[in-house]
Protein backbone atom coordinates (compact mmCIF):
# COMPACT_ATOMS: atom_id res chain seq x y z
CA UNK A 1 0.00 0.00 0.00
CA UNK A 2 1.51 3.69 -0.86
CA UNK A 3 2.02 5.53 1.81
CA UNK A 4 0.18 8.81 2.00
CA UNK A 5 2.58 11.94 2.68
CA UNK A 6 0.45 14.81 1.11
CA UNK A 7 0.09 15.96 4.97
CA UNK A 8 3.41 15.92 5.96
CA UNK A 9 5.01 19.06 4.92
CA UNK A 10 8.26 19.45 2.62
CA UNK A 11 10.85 19.62 4.54
CA UNK A 12 14.09 21.54 3.11
CA UNK A 13 17.91 22.01 3.91
CA UNK A 14 18.60 22.74 7.69
CA UNK A 15 14.70 21.44 8.03
CA UNK A 16 12.91 24.64 7.29
CA UNK A 17 10.13 24.57 4.52
CA UNK A 18 8.99 27.18 2.23
CA UNK A 19 6.62 28.57 3.64
CA UNK A 20 7.75 29.34 7.04
CA UNK A 21 11.49 31.04 5.29
CA UNK A 22 9.21 33.01 3.11
CA UNK A 23 7.23 34.20 6.43
CA UNK A 24 10.27 35.33 8.17
CA UNK A 25 11.81 37.29 4.90
CA UNK A 26 8.13 38.54 5.15
CA UNK A 27 8.12 39.06 8.84
CA UNK A 28 6.79 42.69 9.53
CA UNK A 29 8.31 44.83 12.08
CA UNK A 30 5.32 46.46 14.08
CA UNK A 31 7.20 46.33 17.39
CA UNK A 32 9.76 48.23 15.67
CA UNK A 33 7.69 50.47 14.03
CA UNK A 34 6.08 50.96 17.15
CA UNK A 35 8.93 51.90 18.83
CA UNK A 36 10.00 54.41 15.61
CA UNK A 37 6.67 55.95 15.93
CA UNK A 38 6.94 56.38 20.08
CA UNK A 39 10.33 58.01 19.61
CA UNK A 40 9.02 60.05 17.09
CA UNK A 41 6.18 61.55 18.97
CA UNK A 42 8.77 62.38 22.00
CA UNK A 43 10.61 64.35 19.59
CA UNK A 44 7.97 66.62 17.97
CA UNK A 45 6.94 67.12 21.42
CA UNK A 46 10.39 68.17 22.43
CA UNK A 47 11.00 70.80 19.30
CA UNK A 48 7.62 72.15 19.36
CA UNK A 49 6.61 71.86 22.77
CA UNK A 50 9.63 73.30 24.39
CA UNK A 51 8.20 76.43 25.50
CA UNK A 52 6.07 74.49 28.12
CA UNK A 53 8.43 71.89 28.76
CA UNK A 54 11.23 74.51 29.80
CA UNK A 55 8.71 76.45 31.66
CA UNK A 56 6.85 73.52 33.30
CA UNK A 57 9.56 71.14 34.11
CA UNK A 58 12.59 73.70 33.58
CA UNK A 59 14.27 71.53 30.88
CA UNK A 60 17.07 73.32 29.53
CA UNK A 61 17.59 73.22 25.94
CA UNK A 62 20.82 71.53 26.04
CA UNK A 63 19.00 68.36 27.72
CA UNK A 64 15.85 68.88 25.59
CA UNK A 65 18.56 68.87 22.30
CA UNK A 66 20.52 65.73 23.73
CA UNK A 67 17.19 63.87 24.60
CA UNK A 68 16.26 63.83 20.57
CA UNK A 69 19.99 62.68 19.72
CA UNK A 70 19.84 59.93 22.14
CA UNK A 71 16.79 58.66 20.64
CA UNK A 72 17.82 59.22 17.25
CA UNK A 73 20.35 57.07 18.02
CA UNK A 74 18.24 54.61 19.84
CA UNK A 75 15.79 54.11 16.78
CA UNK A 76 18.90 53.52 13.90
CA UNK A 77 20.49 51.33 16.63
CA UNK A 78 17.09 49.29 16.98
CA UNK A 79 16.76 49.14 13.56
CA UNK A 80 20.12 47.85 12.65
CA UNK A 81 19.77 44.98 15.17
CA UNK A 82 16.47 44.18 14.04
CA UNK A 83 17.25 43.50 10.30
CA UNK A 84 20.81 42.07 10.85
CA UNK A 85 19.24 39.31 13.79
CA UNK A 86 15.30 39.40 13.40
CA UNK A 87 14.06 40.30 10.06
CA UNK A 88 14.62 37.01 8.52
CA UNK A 89 16.11 38.63 5.45
CA UNK A 90 18.63 37.01 3.46
CA UNK A 91 22.26 37.87 4.06
CA UNK A 92 22.73 39.82 0.94
CA UNK A 93 19.52 42.31 1.78
CA UNK A 94 20.68 42.43 5.53
CA UNK A 95 24.05 44.18 4.34
CA UNK A 96 22.61 46.42 2.44
CA UNK A 97 20.03 47.62 5.00
CA UNK A 98 22.71 47.30 7.76
CA UNK A 99 24.81 49.64 5.48
CA UNK A 100 22.19 52.24 4.87
CA UNK A 101 21.17 52.83 8.52
CA UNK A 102 24.61 51.67 10.27
CA UNK A 103 27.61 51.87 8.34
CA UNK A 104 27.41 54.69 6.09
CA UNK A 105 25.95 57.09 9.30
CA UNK A 106 28.73 55.85 10.52
CA UNK A 107 31.23 56.71 8.12
CA UNK A 108 29.87 60.02 7.65
CA UNK A 109 30.47 60.86 11.55
CA UNK A 110 33.80 59.27 10.58
CA UNK A 111 34.73 62.16 8.07
CA UNK A 112 32.54 64.82 8.40
CA UNK A 113 32.13 66.31 12.06
CA UNK A 114 28.69 67.63 13.44
CA UNK A 115 29.23 71.16 14.48
CA UNK A 116 27.03 72.11 17.42
CA UNK A 117 25.28 75.49 18.68
CA UNK A 118 25.79 76.53 22.58
CA UNK A 119 22.39 73.81 22.81
CA UNK A 120 23.86 70.62 21.29
CA UNK A 121 21.83 71.87 18.33
CA UNK A 122 23.07 70.97 14.87
CA UNK A 123 24.52 73.71 13.01
CA UNK A 124 26.63 72.16 9.90
CA UNK A 125 29.43 69.74 8.79
CA UNK A 126 32.99 70.18 8.62
CA UNK A 127 35.46 67.59 6.97
CA UNK A 128 38.10 66.27 9.83
CA UNK A 129 40.35 65.33 7.42
CA UNK A 130 42.57 67.29 4.75
CA UNK A 131 42.82 71.15 4.60
CA UNK A 132 40.64 73.89 5.06
CA UNK A 133 41.76 77.03 2.94
CA UNK A 134 40.32 80.32 3.94
CA UNK A 135 41.38 83.97 2.63
CA UNK A 136 42.00 86.26 5.22
CA UNK A 137 42.40 90.34 5.56
CA UNK A 138 45.89 89.71 5.29
CA UNK A 139 47.59 86.42 4.49
CA UNK A 140 50.39 87.03 7.16
CA UNK A 141 50.29 85.38 10.26
CA UNK A 142 53.74 86.62 11.97
CA UNK A 143 54.46 90.25 13.41
CA UNK A 144 54.09 92.73 11.11
CA UNK A 145 56.33 95.81 12.49
CA UNK A 146 54.52 98.75 12.06
CA UNK A 147 55.09 102.34 13.55
CA UNK A 148 51.82 103.55 12.25
CA UNK A 149 50.02 106.72 13.26
CA UNK A 150 50.18 106.59 16.77
CA UNK A 151 47.10 109.42 17.12
CA UNK A 152 45.07 106.03 15.71
CA UNK A 153 45.98 104.17 18.99
CA UNK A 154 45.28 106.84 21.70
CA UNK A 155 42.76 106.13 23.99
CA UNK A 156 39.30 108.17 23.77
CA UNK A 157 36.61 108.12 25.33
CA UNK A 158 34.52 105.98 23.00
CA UNK A 159 36.37 103.07 23.93
CA UNK A 160 35.92 99.75 24.20
CA UNK A 161 39.01 98.63 25.33
CA UNK A 162 38.38 95.01 26.84
CA UNK A 163 35.85 92.44 27.65
CA UNK A 164 32.14 93.55 28.22
CA UNK A 165 33.60 96.90 27.90
CA UNK A 166 34.77 100.28 29.35
CA UNK A 167 33.59 98.58 32.84
CA UNK A 168 33.50 94.83 32.39
CA UNK A 169 29.77 94.72 32.62
CA UNK A 170 28.41 95.06 29.36
CA UNK A 171 27.42 99.05 29.43
CA UNK A 172 27.47 101.49 27.50
CA UNK A 173 26.52 104.79 28.42
CA UNK A 174 27.50 107.35 26.62
CA UNK A 175 25.94 106.45 23.19
CA UNK A 176 22.45 107.12 22.47
CA UNK A 177 21.12 104.89 20.15
CA UNK A 178 18.03 105.77 17.46
CA UNK A 179 14.66 104.71 18.99
CA UNK A 180 13.42 102.64 16.37
CA UNK A 181 15.50 101.28 13.03
CA UNK A 182 12.24 101.44 10.75
CA UNK A 183 13.24 105.28 9.17
CA UNK A 184 16.51 104.00 9.27
CA UNK A 185 18.33 100.53 8.91
CA UNK A 186 22.04 99.73 10.55
CA UNK A 187 24.77 99.51 7.77
CA UNK A 188 27.46 96.75 7.56
CA UNK A 189 30.30 98.88 6.46
CA UNK A 190 32.52 95.25 5.62
CA UNK A 191 32.41 91.83 6.06
CA UNK A 192 36.11 89.77 6.59
CA UNK A 193 37.02 86.17 7.26
CA UNK A 194 38.37 85.41 10.76
CA UNK A 195 40.10 82.51 12.03
CA UNK A 196 38.77 80.43 14.24
CA UNK A 197 38.04 81.12 18.31
CA UNK A 198 35.28 82.58 20.68
CA UNK A 199 37.61 85.92 21.32
CA UNK A 200 35.53 89.39 20.72
CA UNK A 201 36.96 92.71 19.77
CA UNK A 202 38.75 94.95 21.89
CA UNK A 203 38.36 98.75 20.12
CA UNK A 204 40.90 101.70 20.71
CA UNK A 205 40.90 104.50 18.38
CA UNK A 206 40.60 103.10 14.90
CA UNK A 207 41.54 99.81 15.84
CA UNK A 208 40.38 96.42 16.94
CA UNK A 209 42.05 93.46 18.56
CA UNK A 210 41.28 89.74 18.32
CA UNK A 211 42.78 86.47 18.88
CA UNK A 212 42.29 83.85 16.41
CA UNK A 213 43.37 80.43 14.97
CA UNK A 214 44.63 79.50 11.80
CA UNK A 215 45.76 76.13 11.45
CA UNK A 216 48.97 75.44 13.81
CA UNK A 217 49.07 79.80 14.64
CA UNK A 218 47.36 80.93 17.19
CA UNK A 219 47.33 85.04 16.92
CA UNK A 220 46.82 87.83 18.16
CA UNK A 221 45.58 90.40 15.59
CA UNK A 222 45.22 93.86 15.11
CA UNK A 223 42.40 95.65 12.10
CA UNK A 224 41.82 98.94 10.82
CA UNK A 225 38.27 99.27 12.11
CA UNK A 226 37.42 101.88 9.42
CA UNK A 227 38.05 99.65 6.73
CA UNK A 228 38.91 95.69 8.38
CA UNK A 229 42.42 95.17 6.96
CA UNK A 230 44.73 93.70 8.82
CA UNK A 231 47.72 95.91 10.60
CA UNK A 232 49.53 93.45 12.14
CA UNK A 233 49.84 89.86 13.92
CA UNK A 234 51.66 88.34 16.26
CA UNK A 235 51.44 84.29 15.58
CA UNK A 236 52.83 81.54 18.34
CA UNK A 237 52.73 78.00 17.30
CA UNK A 238 49.50 76.84 20.14
CA UNK A 239 46.28 75.15 19.40
CA UNK A 240 43.56 74.41 22.14
CA UNK A 241 40.78 71.32 20.73
CA UNK A 242 38.73 69.95 23.62
CA UNK A 243 38.02 66.37 23.99
CA UNK A 244 34.20 66.59 23.27
CA UNK A 245 34.74 69.25 20.15
CA UNK A 246 31.34 70.96 21.21
CA UNK A 247 33.44 74.17 22.40
CA UNK A 248 35.68 73.61 19.04
CA UNK A 249 39.04 75.04 18.26
CA UNK A 250 40.73 78.28 19.17
CA UNK A 251 41.08 80.62 21.63
CA UNK A 252 38.25 82.01 23.60
CA UNK A 253 40.11 85.35 25.69
CA UNK A 254 38.73 88.71 24.33
CA UNK A 255 42.26 90.55 24.70
CA UNK A 256 42.65 94.04 27.06
CA UNK A 257 44.78 96.99 25.77
CA UNK A 258 45.69 99.16 28.24
CA UNK A 259 48.24 102.53 27.77
CA UNK A 260 50.01 101.13 24.23
CA UNK A 261 50.10 97.44 25.80
CA UNK A 262 48.11 94.20 24.83
CA UNK A 263 47.33 91.37 27.04
CA UNK A 264 45.98 88.07 25.90
CA UNK A 265 45.44 84.96 27.29
CA UNK A 266 45.58 81.65 24.45
CA UNK A 267 43.33 78.80 24.69
CA UNK A 268 45.91 77.06 26.44
CA UNK A 269 46.61 79.15 28.73
CA UNK A 270 49.70 81.71 27.86
CA UNK A 271 49.30 84.89 29.09
CA UNK A 272 50.94 87.47 26.30
CA UNK A 273 51.83 90.69 26.31
CA UNK A 274 52.47 92.93 22.97
CA UNK A 275 52.85 96.25 21.69
CA UNK A 276 49.66 97.67 20.25
CA UNK A 277 51.18 99.69 17.62
CA UNK A 278 53.49 96.68 16.02
CA UNK A 279 52.43 93.40 17.73
CA UNK A 280 56.13 93.32 19.02
CA UNK A 281 56.17 90.54 21.47
CA UNK A 282 57.13 92.40 25.06
CA UNK A 283 56.71 88.96 27.50
CA UNK A 284 54.33 85.64 28.17
CA UNK A 285 54.33 84.05 31.34
CA UNK A 286 53.07 80.06 31.06
CA UNK A 287 50.17 80.34 33.90
CA UNK A 288 49.59 76.52 33.73
CA UNK A 289 52.78 75.78 33.81
CA UNK A 290 52.94 77.85 36.43
CA UNK A 291 50.82 75.71 39.07
CA UNK A 292 51.68 72.52 37.51
CA UNK A 293 49.37 71.96 34.78
CA UNK A 294 50.83 69.68 32.29
CA UNK A 295 50.02 70.02 28.47
CA UNK A 296 48.97 66.55 26.67
CA UNK A 297 49.89 66.63 22.88
CA UNK A 298 47.46 65.14 20.44
CA UNK A 299 47.22 65.15 16.60
CA UNK A 300 43.58 65.66 14.94
CA UNK A 301 42.88 64.32 11.40
CA UNK A 302 44.40 67.13 9.86
CA UNK A 303 47.72 66.08 11.15
CA UNK A 304 47.60 69.32 13.39
CA UNK A 305 49.00 69.26 16.97
CA UNK A 306 47.08 70.23 19.92
CA UNK A 307 47.07 70.56 23.06
CA UNK A 308 44.67 69.37 25.97
CA UNK A 309 45.23 70.79 29.95
CA UNK A 310 45.58 68.27 32.60
CA UNK A 311 43.14 70.10 34.88
CA UNK A 312 39.01 70.10 35.10
CA UNK A 313 38.99 72.99 32.18
CA UNK A 314 37.58 70.57 29.80
CA UNK A 315 36.87 73.49 26.89
CA UNK A 316 40.08 75.93 27.06
CA UNK A 317 41.02 79.01 28.86
CA UNK A 318 38.93 81.60 28.47
CA UNK A 319 39.79 84.52 30.67
CA UNK A 320 40.17 87.95 29.65
CA UNK A 321 42.84 90.00 31.68
CA UNK A 322 42.34 92.63 33.98
CA UNK A 323 44.26 95.13 34.86
CA UNK A 324 44.63 96.97 37.71
CA UNK A 325 46.76 99.36 38.56
CA UNK A 326 50.25 98.33 37.48
CA UNK A 327 49.04 94.66 37.57
CA UNK A 328 47.44 92.01 35.30
CA UNK A 329 45.03 89.51 37.01
CA UNK A 330 44.41 85.95 35.81
CA UNK A 331 42.23 82.87 37.22
CA UNK A 332 45.20 79.78 37.66
CA UNK A 333 43.68 77.07 38.55
CA UNK A 334 45.23 73.68 39.37
CA UNK A 335 45.87 70.21 37.81
CA UNK A 336 43.44 67.35 38.37
CA UNK A 337 43.78 65.93 42.07
CA UNK A 338 46.15 68.50 43.06
CA UNK A 339 46.20 71.40 44.93
CA UNK A 340 44.48 75.19 43.07
CA UNK A 341 45.20 78.74 42.81
CA UNK A 342 42.30 80.80 42.14
CA UNK A 343 44.05 83.58 40.74
CA UNK A 344 47.93 85.21 40.34
CA UNK A 345 48.87 88.59 39.45
CA UNK A 346 51.78 89.96 37.41
CA UNK A 347 53.22 93.35 36.85
CA UNK A 348 51.69 94.51 34.28
CA UNK A 349 55.37 95.83 32.35
CA UNK A 350 57.65 92.97 32.97
CA UNK A 351 55.59 90.09 33.80
CA UNK A 352 57.06 89.59 36.91
CA UNK A 353 54.70 87.48 39.44
CA UNK A 354 53.59 89.66 42.09
CA UNK A 355 50.74 87.51 44.15
CA UNK A 356 48.91 84.17 44.18
CA UNK A 357 45.41 83.91 46.08
CA UNK A 358 42.56 81.54 47.10
CA UNK A 359 42.31 77.63 46.22
CA UNK A 360 39.24 77.20 44.23
CA UNK A 361 40.02 75.58 40.85
CA UNK A 362 39.21 77.85 37.72
CA UNK A 363 36.20 78.10 35.14
CA UNK A 364 35.58 79.96 32.23
CA UNK A 365 34.56 83.46 33.64
CA UNK A 366 37.04 86.58 33.63
CA UNK A 367 38.03 88.56 37.13
CA UNK A 368 36.49 92.02 37.27
CA UNK A 369 36.29 95.00 39.95
CA UNK A 370 33.54 95.51 42.05
CA UNK A 371 33.19 97.97 44.72
CA UNK A 372 31.49 96.31 47.93
CA UNK A 373 30.90 98.08 50.59
CA UNK A 374 33.54 101.30 49.77
CA UNK A 375 36.28 98.59 49.19
CA UNK A 376 37.54 97.37 45.65
CA UNK A 377 37.50 93.60 45.14
CA UNK A 378 38.22 91.82 42.23
CA UNK A 379 36.16 89.40 42.08
CA UNK A 380 35.18 85.31 40.21
CA UNK A 381 33.22 82.96 39.59
CA UNK A 382 35.29 80.14 40.25
CA UNK A 383 35.06 76.58 39.47
CA UNK A 384 32.37 75.88 42.45
CA UNK A 385 32.62 79.25 44.31
CA UNK A 386 31.74 83.11 43.62
CA UNK A 387 35.03 84.71 45.41
CA UNK A 388 36.40 88.44 46.17
CA UNK A 389 39.74 89.01 46.64
CA UNK A 390 42.12 91.89 47.78
CA UNK A 391 43.28 93.40 43.97
CA UNK A 392 46.97 94.66 46.23
CA UNK A 393 47.51 91.55 47.65
CA UNK A 394 45.48 88.52 46.11
CA UNK A 395 44.07 87.73 49.71
CA UNK A 396 40.65 85.78 49.38
CA UNK A 397 38.23 88.09 51.17
CA UNK A 398 35.26 86.12 50.85
CA UNK A 399 33.65 82.63 48.92
CA UNK A 400 30.19 81.97 48.44
CA UNK A 401 29.01 78.21 47.18
CA UNK A 402 27.82 78.09 43.58
CA UNK A 403 27.27 74.67 42.11
CA UNK A 404 29.71 74.16 39.31
CA UNK A 405 31.92 71.28 37.31
CA UNK A 406 34.28 72.94 34.64
CA UNK A 407 33.96 69.84 32.72
CA UNK A 408 30.21 69.93 33.14
CA UNK A 409 27.81 72.04 34.27
CA UNK A 410 30.52 75.20 34.06
CA UNK A 411 30.49 78.73 34.76
CA UNK A 412 30.96 81.21 32.45
CA UNK A 413 28.67 84.26 33.61
CA UNK A 414 29.98 86.96 35.27
CA UNK A 415 28.85 88.84 38.83
CA UNK A 416 26.94 91.06 38.18
CA UNK A 417 26.93 94.02 40.58
CA UNK A 418 23.19 95.00 42.07
CA UNK A 419 24.14 97.76 44.04
CA UNK A 420 27.31 97.95 46.73
CA UNK A 421 26.33 94.92 48.74
CA UNK A 422 24.24 92.85 46.70
CA UNK A 423 25.56 90.50 43.85
CA UNK A 424 23.54 88.52 41.19
CA UNK A 425 24.88 85.44 40.15
CA UNK A 426 23.35 83.42 36.80
CA UNK A 427 23.64 80.56 35.47
CA UNK A 428 22.32 77.57 33.20
CA UNK A 429 21.87 74.13 33.41
CA UNK A 430 18.46 74.36 35.59
CA UNK A 431 20.30 76.30 38.21
CA UNK A 432 19.41 79.61 37.42
CA UNK A 433 19.93 82.77 39.47
CA UNK A 434 20.82 83.75 43.04
CA UNK A 435 20.95 86.91 44.75
CA UNK A 436 23.64 86.86 47.66
CA UNK A 437 24.16 89.67 50.18
CA UNK A 438 28.16 90.97 50.79
CA UNK A 439 28.72 92.22 54.21
CA UNK A 440 31.69 93.25 56.40
CA UNK A 441 31.53 92.92 60.31
CA UNK A 442 34.65 93.71 62.21
CA UNK A 443 36.72 93.42 59.17
CA UNK A 444 35.60 90.03 58.71
CA UNK A 445 33.76 89.37 55.21
CA UNK A 446 30.55 87.06 54.68
CA UNK A 447 27.87 86.31 52.42
CA UNK A 448 24.03 85.61 52.68
CA UNK A 449 21.90 84.13 50.19
CA UNK A 450 19.07 86.53 49.45
CA UNK A 451 16.84 84.71 47.12
CA UNK A 452 17.43 82.50 44.52
CA UNK A 453 15.19 81.20 41.93
CA UNK A 454 16.11 78.25 39.12
CA UNK A 455 13.30 79.29 36.75
CA UNK A 456 15.41 82.90 35.70
CA UNK A 457 18.99 84.27 34.18
CA UNK A 458 19.60 80.88 33.54
CA UNK A 459 22.68 82.01 31.52
CA UNK A 460 25.18 80.14 29.65
CA UNK A 461 28.29 81.57 27.62
CA UNK A 462 26.33 85.48 28.48
CA UNK A 463 25.71 88.30 31.05
CA UNK A 464 22.76 89.57 32.80
CA UNK A 465 22.96 93.52 32.49
CA UNK A 466 21.13 95.88 35.09
CA UNK A 467 18.90 98.54 34.62
CA UNK A 468 16.61 100.16 37.00
CA UNK A 469 16.04 97.39 38.90
CA UNK A 470 15.82 95.25 36.49
CA UNK A 471 17.84 92.59 34.83
CA UNK A 472 17.98 91.38 30.95
CA UNK A 473 19.22 88.16 30.03
CA UNK A 474 19.42 85.64 27.44
CA UNK A 475 17.76 83.00 29.84
CA UNK A 476 18.01 79.19 28.15
CA UNK A 477 17.68 80.82 24.87
CA UNK A 478 14.92 82.71 25.66
CA UNK A 479 15.30 87.03 26.14
CA UNK A 480 14.13 87.66 29.36
CA UNK A 481 13.33 90.00 31.78
CA UNK A 482 13.69 89.95 35.56
CA UNK A 483 12.65 92.14 39.00
CA UNK A 484 16.25 92.09 41.24
CA UNK A 485 16.83 91.37 43.67
CA UNK A 486 13.46 89.51 44.32
CA UNK A 487 13.99 87.57 41.21
CA UNK A 488 10.51 87.98 39.69
CA UNK A 489 10.49 87.39 36.47
CA UNK A 490 8.48 90.17 33.96
CA UNK A 491 8.47 89.02 30.67
CA UNK A 492 10.08 86.00 29.18
CA UNK A 493 10.39 86.30 25.23
CA UNK A 494 10.82 82.93 22.49
CA UNK A 495 12.88 83.70 19.78
CA UNK A 496 16.46 82.42 17.52
CA UNK A 497 18.27 83.90 20.13
CA UNK A 498 20.08 81.05 21.36
CA UNK A 499 23.46 81.70 23.23
CA UNK A 500 24.11 85.17 21.53
CA UNK A 501 25.40 88.34 23.72
CA UNK A 502 23.50 91.42 25.15
CA UNK A 503 24.62 94.88 25.20
CA UNK A 504 23.29 97.57 27.46
CA UNK A 505 23.70 100.85 25.25
CA UNK A 506 21.70 103.52 27.37
CA UNK A 507 18.22 102.75 27.62
CA UNK A 508 18.41 100.09 25.63
CA UNK A 509 19.66 96.40 24.06
CA UNK A 510 21.65 95.68 21.73
CA UNK A 511 21.23 91.16 21.01
CA UNK A 512 23.40 89.56 18.64
CA UNK A 513 21.74 86.39 18.71
CA UNK A 514 23.80 83.26 18.37
CA UNK A 515 23.10 82.70 14.74
CA UNK A 516 23.63 85.87 13.19
CA UNK A 517 20.86 88.32 13.56
CA UNK A 518 21.05 91.71 15.98
CA UNK A 519 17.89 92.60 17.58
CA UNK A 520 17.06 96.40 19.19
CA UNK A 521 15.24 96.10 21.91
CA UNK A 522 13.32 99.03 24.52
CA UNK A 523 14.10 98.01 28.10
CA UNK A 524 10.84 97.63 29.01
CA UNK A 525 9.97 95.63 32.11
CA UNK A 526 6.08 95.68 30.99
CA UNK A 527 6.59 93.67 27.81
CA UNK A 528 8.61 92.72 25.23
CA UNK A 529 9.49 95.09 22.41
CA UNK A 530 11.56 95.15 19.43
CA UNK A 531 12.57 98.00 17.93
CA UNK A 532 14.41 96.91 15.18
CA UNK A 533 16.36 93.45 13.46
CA UNK A 534 18.73 92.68 10.68
CA UNK A 535 20.77 89.99 9.60
CA UNK A 536 24.62 89.98 10.24
CA UNK A 537 27.39 87.04 9.42
CA UNK A 538 27.31 83.66 9.15
CA UNK A 539 28.67 81.04 11.82
CA UNK A 540 28.08 80.74 15.35
CA UNK A 541 27.65 84.07 17.29
CA UNK A 542 29.29 83.06 20.76
CA UNK A 543 31.64 85.89 20.50
CA UNK A 544 31.07 88.84 22.48
CA UNK A 545 30.00 92.56 20.59
CA UNK A 546 31.90 95.40 21.27
CA UNK A 547 30.55 98.88 20.20
CA UNK A 548 32.66 102.41 19.85
CA UNK A 549 30.32 104.85 19.25
CA UNK A 550 28.54 104.40 16.36
CA UNK A 551 30.65 101.52 15.44
CA UNK A 552 29.21 97.96 16.22
CA UNK A 553 31.99 94.91 15.55
CA UNK A 554 30.57 91.37 15.78
CA UNK A 555 31.85 88.09 15.55
CA UNK A 556 31.79 84.34 15.03
CA UNK A 557 34.26 81.51 13.73
CA UNK A 558 34.21 82.60 10.71
CA UNK A 559 33.41 85.88 9.94
CA UNK A 560 34.04 89.55 11.94
CA UNK A 561 31.82 92.36 10.35
CA UNK A 562 31.66 96.18 11.24
CA UNK A 563 28.10 97.64 11.57
CA UNK A 564 26.94 101.30 11.83
CA UNK A 565 24.13 101.99 14.10
CA UNK A 566 21.67 104.51 13.85
CA UNK A 567 22.14 107.29 16.56
CA UNK A 568 19.29 109.15 18.02
CA UNK A 569 21.83 112.22 18.12
CA UNK A 570 24.77 112.80 16.05
CA UNK A 571 26.91 115.43 18.19
CA UNK A 572 30.04 113.46 18.09
CA UNK A 573 32.18 112.45 15.40
CA UNK A 574 33.23 108.70 15.76
CA UNK A 575 35.68 108.49 13.34
CA UNK A 576 34.72 107.67 9.67
CA UNK A 577 34.27 103.97 7.97
CA UNK A 578 34.60 105.42 4.51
Amino acid sequence: MEKDNSSTPYQGAGGTSPASSANARNRFPKRMIAFSILCLAVILVLRFGYDYLNESLNLPPGGANLIQLVLIALVAIAWNVWIAFFSGWRWPTKLIGVGLLGLLPLAGIVFFQPIFDGALGLVRFEPRFGSVAKEYAQQQPTTVSKDGDADRFKQTEFDFPQFLGPSRNANVTNVVLADSWDSQAPEKVWTISVGEGWSGFAIVGDHAFTQEQRDDQELVVCYDIKNGTQVWAHAEKRRHEDYTAMGRVGPRATPTVFEGLVYAVSGTGVLDCLDARTGEHRWAVDVPALVDIEQVMRVNGRGLEYTQENSSLAWGRSTSPLVYNDLVIVPAGGPVGGDAITMIAFDRQTGEERWRGGEHASSYGSPTLINIDDEVQVCLIAEDHAVGHNPDTGEELWAHPWTGNSDSNASCSQITPIDDSLLLLSKGYAIGGQVIRVTREDDEWQTETVKANSRVVKTKMTNPVILDGYAYSLSDGFLECTQVPDLKRMWKKRGRFGNGQLLLVGDKLLVHAEYGTLHLVATNPEKFQELGKCDTIDGVCWNTIALSGDRLLVRSELEAALIRLPLAEREQDFGSSE
